[in-house]
């Protein structure tokens, strides 16, 4: 791609261009404003180009379904979905196509179906009985049809209690492969290196990308990637506390810990090394992620300090 295609564009362009797309997800296009439409392409050839790197953005996140646009545009936006719109224009004027793939995720997620916000938890019951918690910053898609209940996971966690229904297969999405339940109680959470499943009751069949498929019995936890998945642990039976509203620690290093309560609550949580190895045991309310941080200066040998609520060091004392 040459220099000049690859130049950012200017903004007043950016924003005429956006909204020629928000008008095409929405079906809003009758003969009059597809005439305009076509005038406005051929008015300059910056606005070609503005059109074309929408076209290129929406190809490299495989397109956003047209439902779920539509819904944006039919409701009235919420703050997370406006600054999702504003986006576009950003990554316009920015230039180049780098940060696209980066954004992905948090794009797909920003119009998915249903989603959480940082610290925010949600329970659901599907339209099949299925019960579906949501964690923290979490977001799915879900994709039922009357061959298969597929939930497509596009970021972050849920705990599911499968419904019964003996003809569709329940099929849990990621992106490194499918999971498949028989029958079951389980949870899947996306990681950066691919994705954990822990199972508490019934089965499990875990299909990689690329990989053999695996059958797992209840009781047990596995990671896998589009490659293969690693070997059968036992599972984690306070990983699936967060549905609860908590965090479970039994003899827990605390840098573990740290990073587990850090997708509660916007900003950072660093922990220095000298603290990251104490051993950490109790049970902590996930509402009130400033509470937890001042019980951890009570019960251990650590001192708290925050330049701002989003920036919060954990140090040893001396």
């Amino acid at each position: 791609m040459s220099r000049a295609h690859d130049a950012p564009i200017d903004p007043a362009i950016v924003e005429q261009a956006s909204e020629w797309l928000m008008l095409h997800w929405g079906g809003d296009l009758d003969a009059g404003k597809r005439q305009a439409f076509a005038l406005w392409q051929q008015a300059h050839p910056e606005h070609q180009r503005a059109w074309q790197r929408l076209q290129q953005l929406q190809q490299t996140f495989g397109s956003v379904p047209s439902e779920c646009a539509r819904a944006v545009l039919r409701d009235s936006p919420d703050p997370q979905r406006r600054a999702a719109l504003k986006m576009l224009g950003l990554l316009l004027v920015a230039g180049g196509s780098g940060y696209l793939m980066q954004s992905q995720v948090s794009w797909r997620a920003t119009f998915a179906e249903h989603r959480t916000a940082t610290g925010e938890i949600r329970h659901m019951t599907l339209s099949d009985g299925t019960r579906l918690d949501l964690n923290s910053d979490s977001a799915v898609d879900l994709r039922f049809t009357a061959q298969e209940r597929r939930i497509k996971l596009i970021r972050g966690e849920v705990l599911l209690t499968s419904g019964h229904d003996s003809v569709r297969p329940l099929i849990v999405e990621t992106a490194s492969g499918d999971v498949q339940a028989l029958g079951t109680r389980f949870s899947v959470r996306e990681m950066d290196d691919g994705a954990r499943v822990e199972l508490y009751e019934g089965q499990l069949r875990i299909s990689p990308r690329q990989g053999a498929s695996v059958l797992m019995e209840a009781g047990h936890s596995l990671w896998f990637n589009a490659g293969g998945a690693g070997s059968m642990q036992p599972a984690n039976v306070n990983a699936s506390s967060w549905s609860q509203g908590r965090l479970v620690a039994e003899r827990q290093p605390l840098g573990r810990f740290l990073a587990e309560l850090a997708r509660y609550r916007p900003g950072w949580i660093r922990c220095d090394e000298a603290a990251s190895q104490l051993l950490l045991t109790g049970v902590f309310p996930l509402d009130d992620t400033q509470a937890v941080l001042a019980a951890l200066e009570r019960t251990l040998p650590v001192k708290v300090e925050s330049v701002t609520r989003y920036w919060v060091t954990v140090k040893r004392r001396a």
